[in-house]
């Protein structure tokens, strides 16, 4: 069967109805250019050998920056060539010069696997000398091949032979920059003195929280290579986001040239929109979908927003579909290292037909092709949407691609405004490398690994220095003569978590067996006592939460037929004012908060029917942090009028903080779950009805400033959400939100209505 003939089966099934609207996005050709200066001819032979007779306008313009010095970022679509834009130029040094040294930074293991296979098969066209796999059953002794991966998987043998003896090309990642290298740069001494290029691949992955630490760490090794007399070019990728420059730019703490044209052919895409909304269950429906896409001999990937999910039509397809068990997987963030390597290595061989993941397969790993792509509910935002649908049809084959609604805000807006996601720009990634708690700790390692002074190469010092005298204070820094900074302590990098806000959390069997892991930040929500945690299609019950050990204990729950959701609630207090902006008949304001949320209990729910099926009540200690958010008073006037047509008060300031909370994603690269809300009748500090939105991380990590700085658009797309949804009062496709802690209770999205038109003067 071809794409054409699978998609008129789609539309024909009763089952898999209804969908909404087909866009076929035309191929498009190849646009071929030339260097500036000519490759070197060993380089021009080795790329002709492996099938490349030529580069594509956008490899060409980023090797001419390159070789010019200057920092690139690089954003065009999967599969378009973009690691040659920095292997070239790497492959092109360490032929003329044999100390020539670069760094590739990759957000997950899996990449830098990836990556290293596509340099080695470069560089062993080339004449340099290259090492060969070992004889099986050998273990091949270090020597200094051309490239090398150096992480948490590497042997502590293989670890020091590279510091001493280091490749021409080290393949890491962030965590392994901040513990390993920059701690210890004197080991490092011969490849920082000769570090050319540093490549930050996938740079879209590095927002909020996870890029706000790695904003951080790379400064901090740009403050080490200097040490030893280098100032490498930089050069970064991404996916399609709004704003490659800026966020380079962020990461890096240095000036970048954008290239955002892409000359890379691709073939023919379908695009279906499909909602079930009224008819079953949009996960039936996928998973129905799924099944029949690889029956039909199609390689097929279902993205789903959630582990759970996940779990669950893996496991759907386990029980009702024997046929296809064997062929197909799930993939997920919580699988140990090796289960995942596993999962890949089949899925690139051909062994695997079909994968059901999170987003952890979004990024870039080579997974051989793949035809056939069902998001399961919208991605959350236009740029995950594309970067994921970006994984099939390579190699200029006709693809398709379906987005399985589901009832949230997001989604029920583009079925009902199909060519508004079309003509959308993708959001900005944003991060904030002043993040107060985590440039703090930074700046403690920073000093350890070599003293701050005034003119520090790479940090702002004048600016930073209300930091610095806090961390004294702390009795953590040391301020000695002529205002340099020394760490009292000698390896303070080993007490900050990058990728989180605190120790991740083991989850174990009863009896023994760990199972995954969990963040800090989310355990209290997902692994509280009484929680269903899915494993592999396998259910288990938590039966005991260790805050002190870090421990959640599971024992396996049988074949139960609900699910759990946190019962929460929220208080704000303002810590500081920092920007306002006036709309009419009220002031938004920018500023500090003081977030405190406790957990009271929990409630099941019916998997399949969303039924309510108790609630539990739980005594569990708060979560206090402060961040970054907006908030405005809601003015008596607009209240009454509210009141006069009969609605809600309190249901529609809720509604009002949820629909806001449903829009953001709009605008800033984030998922509505990485914020947080709270409305009030009365705030004492305000002496009035409020609503407030923050980040739901400490410190913040820019994503309210980015709806603070597009504030109208904001209101209004919050706005269009609510009055282009059918409904009448409220529903999952405009104002309920599925993490709500009140269970979205009450909501009136009238009244709401009423309050943002109020707000923009309509």
């Amino acid at each position: 069967m071809d794409i054409d003939s699978f998609i008129a089966e789609i539309k024909s099934r009763a089952d898999l109805r209804e969908v909404v609207h087909h866009e076929a996005l035309p191929p498009r050709e190849p646009v071929y250019s030339e260097t500036a200066l000519p490759l070197m001819p060993g380089i021009k032979e080795a790329l002709a050998s492996a099938g490349i007779k030529g580069l594509f306008t956008h490899q060409a313009e980023g090797i001419d920056l390159v070789r010019q010095g200057r920092n690139v970022v690089v954003m065009t679509p999967t599969a378009s060539g973009k690691s040659l834009i920095y292997n070239v130029p790497v492959a092109e040094a360490v032929l003329k010069d044999p100390e020539a040294r670069a760094m590739y930074i990759f957000p997950l293991k899996g990449l830098e696997q990836d990556q290293l296979g596509a340099f080695r098969e470069l560089a062993s066209r080339l004449p340099l000398e290259t090492e060969g796999a070992p004889e099986k059953g050998k273990r091949r002794a270090y020597k200094p091949g051309i490239s090398e991966i150096y992480d948490g998987d590497t042997s502590a043998y293989r670890r020091k032979r590279m510091r001493e003896d280091p490749p021409r090309v080290v393949l890491t990642n962030p965590d392994m920059i901040h513990l390993a290298i920059n701690p210890f740069h004197g080991k490092w001494e011969r490849f920082l003195s000769n570090l050319r290029f540093v490549v930050v691949d996938e740079i879209h992955a590095y927002r909020g929280v996870f890029g706000s630490h790695v904003a951080n760490v790379l400064r901090r090794l740009r403050r080490v290579a200097k040490l030893y007399g280098s100032d490498p070019v930089f050069i970064a990728s991404s996916a399609t986001i709004a704003n490659p420059e800026e966020l380079a730019e962020a990461l890096v703490g240095k000036d970048f040239d954008a290239i955002t044209e892409s000359g890379a052919p691709s073939g023919k895409r379908h695009f279906l929109f499909l909602n079930p909304a009224s008819g079953g269950s949009p996960y039936t429906v996928a998973t129905r979908l799924f099944a029949s896409s690889v029956r039909a001999g199609f390689k097929t990937i279902a993205f789903t927003k959630a582990r759970k999910v996940t779990e669950l039509m893996h496991s759907r397809i386990l029980d009702g579909c024997p046929d296809i068990g064997p062929v197909v997987s799930s993939y997920r963030a919580g699988f140990l290292p090796g289960e995942r390597r596993e999962i890949e290595r089949r899925l690139f061989s051909g062994e695997l037909s079909g994968v059901v993941s999170t987003s952890a397969l979004e990024l870039g790993v080579d997974i051989g092709g793949l035809d056939v792509c069902i998001l399961v509910g919208y991605p959350g935002t236009v740029s995950s949407t594309w970067q994921r649908s970006g994984r099939v049809g390579r190699s200029g084959r006709d693809s398709l691609i379906v987005m399985v609604a589901l009832a949230d805000a997001l989604d029920q807006h583009f079925m009902r405004n199909p060519p508004d996601f079309f003509r959308r720009a993708s959001e900005a990634a944003v991060l904030d490398p002043f993040n107060r708690p985590i440039v703090k700790s930074h700046l403690l390692s920073a000093a350890a690994e070599r003293y701050l002074r005034a003119d520090d190469p790479v940090y702002d010092i004048s600016r930073l220095e209300p930091v610095l005298e806090e961390l004294e204070a702390e009795g953590k820094l040391r301020r000695g003569r002529l205002g340099v900074w020394f760490s009292r302590k000698r390896r303070p990098q080993m007490d900050t978590s990058i990728r989180e806000s605190g120790e991740a959390y083991s989850i174990v069997k009863e009896g023994g067996g760990l199972l995954g892991e969990s963040s800090s930040s989310r355990v209290l929500y997902d692994l509280h006592p009484g929680a269903i945690y899915l494993h592999k299609g396998v259910q288990y019950r938590v039966t005991r939460l260790d805050m002190r050990d870090r421990v959640a204990v599971c024992r396996p729950a049988g074949d139960i037929a609900y699910y759990t959701r946190p019962m929460t609630e929220e208080e704000s207090e303002i810590l500081s004012e920092d920007d306002s902006l006036p709309l009419r008949n009220t002031t938004v304001n920018f500023g500090t908060l003081r977030i405190t949320e406790r957990v009271l209990g929990y409630r099941k729910k019916h998997i399949f029917t969303e039924a309510p099926m108790g609630e539990f009540a739980l005594d569990l200690p708060p979560s206090v942090f402060t961040t970054r958010g907006v908030w405005m008073k809601v003015g008596t006037a607009i209240l009454d009028e509210v009141r006069a047509m009969g609605y809600g008060t309190a249901g529609a300031l809720h509604a009002a903080e949820h629909a806001m909370i449903a829009a953001l994603p709009l605008y800033a690269l984030c998922d509505r779950a990485d914020l947080g809300g709270v409305s009030y009748t009365f705030n004492p500090e305000l002496q009035g009805p409020a609503i407030f939105v923050y980040d739901g991380h400490e410190g913040g990590v820019g994503l309210a400033r980015r709806g603070f700085e597009c504030l109208r658009a904001w209101l209004s797309s919050a706005l269009d959400l609510m009055e282009d949804c059918p409904c009448e009062v409220a529903c999952p496709s405009c104002t309920q939100d599925p993490r709500c802690g009140n269970n979205n209770e009450p909501l009136d999205k009238r009244g709401a209505a009423m309050i943002i038109r109020d707000w923009l003067g309509r």
